[in-house]
């Protein structure tokens, strides 16, 4: 047996960079007040992360992802009983799971199962593992040759959860508590525990739109006790260092010649910059950067 997955982002992060301004600022030894190179600064690190993020061939920071798994029927089961060992989602760390549902019938009308963990299956959040059980037993069996859909979160970071209120006046707008690191969003509901529904543009009554962290109500809510979720994103310190490291090479070649290799000042010394790949170098970052990013790299499936 094989499976095929499909995977679609449902819910974008509030942004791909790495590590975030301040942080790039104090490394350069940019006051923080400081804004003129703000930028370049912004420019230069999605540049930098964008490339790290390639070279990976995984996505770092949370965001809210779905995965199809289309589990195809082995056509000699007498030769090779039993089912698939495990699905593996596409996304990891995983941070919650929305939900896991299996198609148990197909036709005009298809039926469904609502899968739950612990007892329908188990989850390696590190790995993204996904174990089937035996609902009967809880222990661990094989997956049936049915589609699997997975709606989850993922990325290094946490889900934050807290309590809030509609404020009474306009805009209607609440900002939550980690607005600085936040990445998106998971769900927000009244205190009563009635859900509010995510839209992207103008929210009506019970509705919410949000950016950045800040949330944004309709009129007819103000006053509504909230329950907010939402990711944040916590970067592992290895990469954001690499990351730091590459931004602050460019900061410091930034408007020189790139091709210049050497330079001479008669009485006050001789300038060498270096230029191309270095021996042993394998990708676009230089031994020491390749081997922190290694150990995160996504296998190529072939």
């Amino acid at each position: 047996m094989a499976y095929s997955v499909s995977s679609t982002v449902l819910v974008a992060a509030a942004t791909y960079n790495l590590t975030n301004l301040n942080t790039a600022r104090d490394e350069l030894s940019i006051a923080a007040n400081n804004t003129s190179k703000d930028s370049w600064i912004l420019r230069a690190l999605a540049g930098v992360s964008g490339m790290v993020t390639t070279y990976l061939r995984r996505v770092l920071v949370p965001e809210i992802v779905q995965d199809a798994f289309d589990i195809q029927q082995d056509p000699y089961p007498y030769q090779t009983p039993g089912g698939f060992a495990e699905l593996v989602l596409t996304r990891w760390p995983v941070l919650g799971v929305i939900s896991v549902i299996q198609t148990t019938a197909a036709g005009s009308s298809p039926s469904t199962k609502v899968m739950v963990q612990g007892k329908d299956y188990t989850l390696d959040p590190e790995t993204g593992r996904l174990l089937r059980l035996n609902p009967f037993t809880g222990v661990v069996t094989t997956w049936e040759a049915l589609p699997v859909v997975v709606q989850y979160a993922a990325g290094f970071g946490s889900i934050v959860s807290e309590s809030g209120q509609v404020p009474s006046t306009a805009p209607y707008q609440v900002t939550v508590s980690q607005a600085a690191t936040f990445s998106c969003d998971w769900n927000v509901a009244s205190s009563s525990g009635t859900p509010f529904t995510r839209v992207s543009g103008i929210p009506a009554p019970g509705q919410y739109a949000v950016s950045a962290g800040i949330y944004t109500f309709n009129a007819t809510d103000a006053g509504t006790g909230l329950a907010v979720q939402y990711a944040v994103a916590k970067v592992p310190d290895d990469i954001v260092d690499v990351v730091l490291q590459m931004l602050t090479g460019r900061y410091m070649s930034k408007g020189r010649d790139p091709s210049l290799i050497q330079r001479e000042t008669p009485g006050v010394g001789v300038e060498r910059f270096w230029i191309g790949t270095t021996p042993g170098q394998n990708s676009p970052f230089p031994p020491d950067v390749e081997g922190v990013l290694r150990p995160y790299k996504t296998p190529m499936v072939v």
